[in-house]
């Protein structure tokens, strides 16, 4: 998932709760004209994520003997906005992406297959081992297995190598060598970018960033019961703190504060900016380069062992009420699968794979550091499930962080204020 589509999805969930989603009725179950079974699979995306897709699809279709699959691509921005509504009209088509922000609510409405009995079928193409265990967690609801990641994006800092070179400034691989790549150093580095006139770190607000810079892997966000919440944590107060003090010195620049045509990406690529924080969806735009870049694991806060990154990850799923649930899985297990997968990542790629043997996929070409990519997996954060199952509150919680960037409010007054729509939130059970 691209940061854009992450935050198109985001917009789109304060749609899901005037909806209402029982009663819908099958799904599919047409025939071709040789005997196949169809099945609908609908997906969102740019005309060159849709046209890869459609390869590994076409590949499906190719090698199945029973199954037939029909892409539906939807351009532009209002996937999430189509899904929701066919649903609502009980047009929903078989499998679909679904959007981070509205997949907990499509839990609660009961609309998805439970996918557990075939994860764990020996015979499956997809396996249940195959999955990290960090997403299967996240796809769990009520014991039942509902969704498989079409891919991964951990995130990583992409900085410009050449830049600190040129400055003559320690560079960020230099820090973690030392074993000091820690928020102190990010800032450091970030102020001598300043000083030489540079953009120094570039701070893009929605939940990936947010929460990489308020907790560390020991933290809970949510406590397992969704009753509690960290945000009234000492952790989440200094990392607020440190984004809140960086941003008034100028260190770190608030990406949606930029003038109009400007992005974080823009800034990297024409050298202004040093730094900036996001998956692997910039590789393949940063190929031709007029200087050399790199990555670096988002630094820890205080104690190494407290590393940690944000990872954005679109899970598949398949309606509930589709009429050949086992059509529908043959080409779930294939189009996530490593063939699947190894066919729309296809040269670079713009995500990280999560089955075993693809490695080589983010590890040809640039940048010189991509292990960092696989290393991430694992020890990520995903998106909170309690945000999930709770329409709006990831953007309750990000308005009140970007009041503080724009200096209408506090960290103080920012981390009162998401604790309490957070609180008010959990209380709707």
């Amino acid at each position: 998932m691209t940061k854009k589509r992450i935050l198109a999805s985001l917009l789109a969930a304060g749609m899901i709760s005037v909806l209402a989603f029982s009663g819908c009725k099958s799904s599919g179950g047409g025939e071709t004209a040789d005997g196949k079974k169809t099945v609908r699979f609908m997906v969102g995306g740019s005309a060159g994520e849709l046209e890869q897709y459609q390869k590994a699809v076409d590949a499906f279709n190719k090698q199945s003997e029973s199954t037939e699959v029909k892409l539906i691509g939807v351009p532009g921005d209002n996937y999430n906005e189509k899904v929701l509504t066919q649903l609502k009209a009980k047009e929903a088509p078989d499998c679909f992406y679904s959007e981070e922000a509205s997949y907990g609510e499509l839990n609660n409405s009961d609309v998805l297959l439970d996918l557990t009995k075939y994860l764990e079928d020996d015979g499956s193409a997809l396996k249940k081992s195959d999955v990290p265990e960090n997403l299967l967690e996240s796809y769990t609801f009520n014991d039942k297995i509902t969704g498989v990641p079409v891919d991964c994006n951990p995130m990583v800092i992409y900085y410009n190598a050449d830049l600190f070179k040129d400055l003559n400034l320690k560079s960020p691989q230099e820090y973690y060598d030392e074993g000091t790549w820690n928020f102190a150093a990010l800032q450091e580095a970030a102020e001598s970018l300043r000083d030489a006139s540079k953009v120094g770190f570039v701070y893009s607000n929605y939940w990936c960033p947010l929460y990489s810079m308020m907790y560390s892997s020991d933290e809970d966000i949510y406590s397992d019961d969704m009753k509690t919440s960290g945000f009234g944590s000492e952790r989440a107060k200094k990392g607020l703190e440190y984004l809140e003090n960086n941003i008034k010195s100028k260190a770190f620049t608030f990406a949606g504060a930029l003038t109009s045509g400007e992005s974080e990406d823009t800034l990297f690529v024409s050298g202004q900016a040093g730094m900036l924080y996001a998956g692997r969806w910039f590789v393949a735009d940063f190929t031709d380069l007029s200087f050399t870049y790199d990555v670096i694991p988002f630094p820890y806060y205080d104690d190494p062992a407290q590393q940690m990154c944000a990872m954005p990850a679109t899970p598949m799923v398949i309606n509930k009420n589709t009429k050949n649930p086992d059509a529908v899985w043959e080409f779930v297990s294939y189009y996530c699968g490593k063939e699947g997968q190894q066919i729309r990542m296809e040269g670079q790629g713009n995500a990280v794979p999560t089955v075993n043997g693809l490695s080589d996929i983010v590890l040809t070409g640039t940048p010189e550091h991509a292990q960092y990519f696989l290393d991430a997996i694992d020890n990520a954060l995903v998106y909170p499930k309690a945000e999930a199952t709770h329409p709006g509150l990831t953007d309750a919680v990000t308005e009140e962080a970007e009041k503080m960037l724009v200096g209408e409010q506090t960290a103080a007054q920012a981390l009162e204020n998401m604790n309490a729509a957070v609180e008010e939130a959990l209380k709707e059970q």
